[in-house]
């Protein structure tokens, strides 16, 4: 069996944990997604040189098919950066609050790049001990939040059990795949102490997910240990497996039909979220259909689902605000077009190939290859439901490329050791610095607003919105506080440079229409525009 090692994997596991547990909350005024994508950026980075100088020929040698797919991804993302609607510093960045725009999407190809080169068993048994400590960590931070005693002032709205991720949805399914990636780490542990901690492990992440009031959480944690349990049974009687497995699939679509209402009986597991879901998905889908070839640029749902949304919708919720499909599939759909799409398809389907490739080549039961499987399904899950948090999303690039470097590297009868290369941390750190150059402006900004606001200076606030890289959620909330403290000549300034750099956001012009400072003839060309942004909205002012 292969088995490899080095700076390179190391430096992957190290940037997945940090960019899943880094929060900045005494610093930033978005104390989760900023520190994330400068996280993702800095070992990103690093290790884009160290693929680039050190492996580009062995990756297009000895992993040409998905060098190519992976390669043409990004090149298409590359080619809707250039079309997007959106300014290039919401296209480099993203858009406040989910910042999945270009740096984002290549980070994600570099990880998963780096994954495939170094995957073997060593490297999968480390990936799942280190999805497990950040299950652990991000779980042990939301037992602290359920008992009241989070260090930390979050402004947040939902249950307070929310670990690292701001968000219990987010939470509850990230403690979901890493408690499926840690269940199989007990079969290779004959120590009482460490079988003993991962069995308690697994009460707490039923806990959290429990405590997080978010149902998703148990979805993807069940996916994830069915996953699990089928390849073992497997192992045991094919025909076991197989009943099973048919049979979960029609426990599977019955709780699908009930999840939506279409079930013979009243229905159980359906939430109001469901059907907000529904709309979310119905907007992204019209987005791609309109925009078949480039679609609305990534992170562009945010400005557009106004626009697409339908009747059901609007009524649902007319002033509802959404950056996401809800969908990771939509989002890359309705962000790039069909050709993204089909990429990302083929970037699962190669995925998925080269598990059941492994499956049917080993009869026996595997539990490290079974958790790197059980792991990554569980993501999938995820994904199908729920939003494209950097934080999630890294581990689900990480864990679909080591199982595709895995069945590619396990085909090799002599075991490959691992090359001694010089210069591997000189051409990391210079690398890391390029990723820290490229981000550091985003994190600077974000907590220069946050400092700003704290102290209440409006000629301070004013100035602290100009700053590059620009945010129109910031500037809406710069022109509110203003305008509502009393300084309408300030809030009107920052509103107007809003709505200029920013044309397609609809909050902007939203919070421009509040000040008294616009003239009769502003007023109603700023109206016109919103009806323009969002043509079925019932609450949108006459004139």
């Amino acid at each position: 069996m292969l088995q490899r090692n080095g700076i390179l994997a190391r430096l992957i596991l190290v940037g997945a944990l940090a960019v899943s547990v880094l929060v900045t909350p005494w610093i930033s005024y978005d104390p989760i997604n900023v520190s994330r994508i400068l996280g993702l950026s800095v070992f990103g980075f690093g290790i884009s040189l160290m693929l680039g100088f050190l492996e580009s020929r062995t990756l297009f040698l000895k992993y040409r098919v998905i060098s190519i797919i992976l390669f043409a991804f990004f090149l298409w993302v590359l080619v809707i950066s250039f079309l997007s609607p959106l300014g290039w510093n919401e296209t480099l960045f993203g858009v406040s609050g989910r910042q999945t725009g270009l740096i984002a999407y290549f980070m994600f190809v570099v990880f998963m790049l780096g994954a495939i080169r170094v995957s073997g068993e060593n490297f999968v048994s480390g990936l799942l001990r280190f999805l497990f400590i950040s299950g652990l960590l991000s779980g042990i931070y939301g037992l602290i939040q359920w008992l009241g005693k989070d260090p930390f002032d979050w402004i947040n709205p939902y249950s307070p059990v929310f670990g690292f991720f701001g968000n219990p949805n987010f939470h509850s399914s990230f403690m979901g795949i890493s408690g499926a990636a840690a269940l199989v780490l007990l079969f290779g542990k004959k120590n009482v102490t460490s079988r003993g901690l991962l069995a308690a492990y697994q009460l707490l992440v039923v806990f959290n997910i429990f405590q997080s009031k978010s149902q998703q959480g148990f979805f993807v944690y069940a996916v994830g240990i069915f996953a699990v349990t089928i390849l073992w049974m497997r192992s045991k009687s094919s025909k076991s497996a197989l009943g099973a497995t048919v049979f979960a699939l029609i426990g599977g679509l019955l709780s699908v039909l009930d999840i939506f209402q279409r079930s013979p009986w009243s229905s159980i597991f359906y939430e109001e979220s469901v059907s907000y879901r529904g709309d979310f998905w119905r907007a992204g889908w019209q987005m791609t259909l309109n925009n078949p070839i480039f679609g609305l640029g990534l992170d562009g749902y945010r400005d557009s689902f106004r626009i697409y949304r339908d009747e059901v919708a609007t009524n649902r919720n007319a002033e509802a605000m959404v950056d996401s499909a809800h969908n990771v599939f939509f989002d890359i759909s309705s962000g790039g077009g069909f050709p993204l799409l089909i990429l990302y398809l083929a970037i699962n389907i190669f995925i998925f190939r080269s598990a059941l490739r492994v499956i049917r080549r080993n009869k026996s039961f595997n539990p490290i290859f079974a958790g790197l499987v059980g792991s990554w399904l569980a993501y999938s899950a995820q994904s199908l439901i729920s939003i494209n948090q950097i934080g999630l999303a890294i581990w689900g690039w990480v864990l679909g490329g080591a199982i595709i470097g895995y069945e590619i590297n396990i085909m090799e009868k002599k075991e490959i050791l691992e090359k001694k290369k010089q210069f591997e941390g000189t051409i990391f750190g210079i690398g890391a610095l390029i990723g820290l150059v490229v981000t550091l402006p985003l994190f600077i900004a974000d907590a220069g607003f946050r400092s700003v606001v704290a102290k209440g200076d409006v000629t301070k606030i004013v100035g602290s919105v100009q700053s590059w890289p620009q945010s129109p959620i910031r500037m809406n909330l710069a022109a509110s506080i203003l305008r509502r403290g009393g300084f309408p000549d300030q809030a009107l300034e920052i509103s107007k440079s809003a709505v200029e750099k920013f044309p397609r956001n609809f909050e902007a012009w939203q919070e421009l229409l509040q000040n008294d400072k616009l003239s009769g003839t502003e007023r109603i060309s700023v109206i016109s525009k919103m009806r323009e942004l969002d043509p079925l909205n019932p609450n949108i002012p006459s004139g």
